[in-house]
């Protein structure tokens, strides 16, 4: 299955009228969507599991979902948030399950403001030539760090570096207050940056 990038342009129409038209029985409207996401939503979930396989399965059933809920959908409602809102919650009934099964993989199981903008620089930093292995071991570093935080944290700090969410969005995906969003945040970035201090400018 392949995950490359979206190509926004595909299509003038929006997330919320091609979801409007697959609650009337269009499977291609639907299909649009998954294509317009199977990108980022499989990122974001492989950055959330930490194992593409679990990843790759997580997403299948996240979709699923959606379609299986569409009924449920608030044709006024926006799409984004409610996708990214089950996704989340697939998330969690997976990592409840590898608790539930101490046979799960180790890597599976070890996945339990002014300082954001560091933790931006370092996650879209652009190397020079003769910095690739810094870079690299940045970027290892990162994911690392990301991956230890517990979920509630990881999961905010997801949506908003990686997905680009405002948190209104990220509020409304997660069911919790934009206080509680940004409380999140600052926390996840904190920690981030005490973990990464050394490549801190």
């Amino acid at each position: 299955m392949p995950y490359g990038s979206i190509e926004h342009s595909v299509s003038p129409v929006c997330d919320e009228d091609l979801m409007r038209a697959t609650c009337q029985g269009d499977m291609g409207a639907f299909g649009q969507l998954v294509r317009r996401y199977e990108g980022p939503l499989y990122r974001f979930l492989r950055r959330m599991i930490g194992n593409a396989a679990e990843a790759e399965d997580v997403f299948q059933e996240a979709i699923l979902r959606v379609y299986l809920s569409r009924d449920r959908f608030d044709v006024n409602a926006s799409f984004r948030p409610w996708l990214y809102r089950i996704a989340a919650n697939c998330c969690r009934d997976r990592m409840r399950y590898w608790r539930r099964r101490p046979a799960v993989s180790l890597e599976a199981a070890s996945m339990e403001g002014h300082t954001e903008g560091h933790i931006g620089h370092l996650a879209a930093r652009t190397p020079a030539p003769d910095g690739l292995a810094e870079a690299e071991e940045l970027r290892e570093r990162l994911e690392a760090a990301v991956a230890r935080l517990p979920i509630k944290h990881r999961e905010v700090f997801l949506m908003a570096r990686y997905e680009g969410m405002p948190y209104e969005e990220i509020s409304e995906s997660l069911g919790v207050p934009v206080g509680t969003v940004k409380s999140r945040m600052n926390k996840a970035v904190r920690v981030l940056m005490n973990q990464l201090e050394e490549f801190l400018p």
